[in-house]
């Protein structure tokens, strides 16, 4: 039991007031959730099985997948290729701080870390050793990891949990993490109470403490490290409303298409309510229903004076311009080229190109420099553990990423005679002209060390020429 959950600042307490954050926060997760999957234009209601299935189909036709291009417009374009330390001739990289990113197989998972920051708003890093002693990474979110910053230095985490669920020993456990070190609790239960389906979590006190708190080694800070967009809001959470009425104008358009295929029909005549006398059914209403039957080879027979009329199709191009304005609005509040969604915005010239694009450049700019504080602190932490004291100095530790926005083929071969003429070293053109990974500049220097050898010992003498230690001239 936690004995001390109402004491301010105890284990217990984080323990208690961090998973009930956690719990409280599902809703919302599953909100974003079902807006990034495209369910929530789905409706939640019980009908009959029929009547549910029929009308679920209709409107899953009825969605325009949106929010998940928005998060891709920004997150595929941020990609670490490097990180700098305080080690001597690490301009292409730091080798080393690269082994701990490879080792915890980050090229694989940072696509759902930023994907989860995108989102969600937040993510997590928790940096720990392997069973040889080196620095991994693993990734969460909240729906299982959860952590409350510093009021006044957000970059400093003060707790945070992770919550998993042991199904060999039928234990829920709870991770806490402090400064300088972790603790585990635990509860027994069948199967997990952790909810996946976007419910609230209560918690009370029913945890039990594995064991004493375990230190952090050299590391005097929580191994959890929280990375967030700059305003803590995921890319579309602020602009739900807007999706809703966008798909809602699609779900309109198609049900108009699909309704106009029941036209009315009328005819406009003075007609009998009885049949006449002279009929087998005389006296007898007329059922105009079955007079006027549809089919194939139906025919119908008409007073000469009669007139028919069809209700006519109503044009839905000016629901559809509706849409494309609202999505229109939408990539402009969101920062995101209107050419990923209309093909006909694609054929700009490159000075249009570049201003459509230059506002997404600066939001991803944005994002890589607050997600480069947080991977920049995971790393000093990550060499710390490895016992890199001198390459774990947090102020000396650089994120490179890639270029958000690249030039092509064409532009960097024009652009890199006018900086060699310029005066700009081989090195910089490389990396910032040509657009070369680490790795990459690492093998151009070795290629063009080998090219400078080989061309050297390609201009000297096949032979020496013979020296004369008699001091006779020729043929003496």
């Amino acid at each position: 039991m936690l004995t001390e959950a109402n004491v301010p600042d105890s284990d217990d307490w984080w323990l208690m007031r961090l998973a009930n954050r956690l719990g409280d926060g599902l809703p919302r997760m599953e909100k974003l959730r079902s807006y990034r999957d495209g369910d929530a234009l789905l409706p939640t209601d019980s009908w009959d099985a029929a009547t549910s299935e029929q009308y679920l189909r209709f409107m899953k036709r009825s969605r325009l997948h949106v929010a998940e291009t928005l998060r891709d417009a920004r997150t595929d374009r941020q990609e670490v290729v490097a990180f700098r330390t305080s080690a001597a001739g690490d301009e292409n990289g730091d080798l080393v701080a690269q082994a701990i990113w490879d080792r915890s197989r980050m090229a694989m998972q940072s696509v759902p870390l930023f994907n989860d920051v995108g989102d969600f708003g937040r993510a997590y890093i928790t940096t720990a050793p392997d069973p040889r002693g080196k620095a991994l990474w693993q990734i969460g979110n909240e729906w299982t990891t959860i952590a409350e910053q510093d009021s006044r230095f957000p970059w400093i985490t003060r707790a945070a949990i992770s919550v998993g669920y042991n199904a060999i020993l039928r234990t829920e456990e709870i991770t806490l993490f402090r400064p300088g070190y972790y603790r585990i609790a635990y509860r027994s239960t069948n199967v997990p109470t952790l909810p996946a389906d976007g419910t609230s979590w209560t918690v009370t006190s029913d945890w039990t403490w594995v064991s004493d708190p375990v230190r952090t080694g050299a590391i005097d800070e929580a191994i959890i490290t929280q990375i967030s967009t700059p305003d803590g809001y995921g890319i579309y959470e602020k602009h739900l409303d807007t999706l809703d009425r966008i798909n809602e104008i699609t779900l309109n358009g198609l049900t108009l298409i699909v309704m106009q295929s029941f036209r009315q029909r009328a005819v406009m005549a003075d007609l009998d309510d009885v049949y006449p006398e002279d009929h087998p059914k005389a006296g007898e209403p007329i059922d105009y229903d079955d007079v006027f039957r549809t089919g194939p080879a139906a025919l119908w027979t008409l007073p000469a004076a009669a007139k028919m009329w069809e209700s006519e199709a109503t044009d839905v191009r000016p629901i559809y311009e509706a849409r494309k304005s609202e999505l229109k609005d939408l990539c402009t509040i969101t920062r995101t080229p209107m050419s990923l969604f209309d093909s006909s915005n694609a054929n700009q010239s490159a000075l249009g190109s570049q201003i459509s694009h230059q506002p997404l450049v600066n939001a991803v700019n944005r994002m890589n420099r607050v997600s480069g504080v947080s991977l920049a602190q995971a790393m000093s932490q990550s060499l710390l553990i490895e016992g890199q004291e001198s390459r774990s100095e947090f102020t000396q530790i650089a994120v490179e990423w890639a270029k958000v926005n690249p030039a092509t083929l064409a532009e960097k071969a024009e652009a890199a005679p006018k900086f060699k003429a310029g005066g700009a070293t081989q090195a910089w053109i490389d990396a910032e002209v040509f657009e070369m990974t680490p790795q990459q500049r690492r093998e151009a220097e070795t290629v063009r060390a080998d090219e400078a050898f080989n061309n050297a010992l390609a201009l000297a003498p096949a032979t020496r020429p013979g020296v004369n230690t008699t001091g006779a001239d020729d043929g003496e």
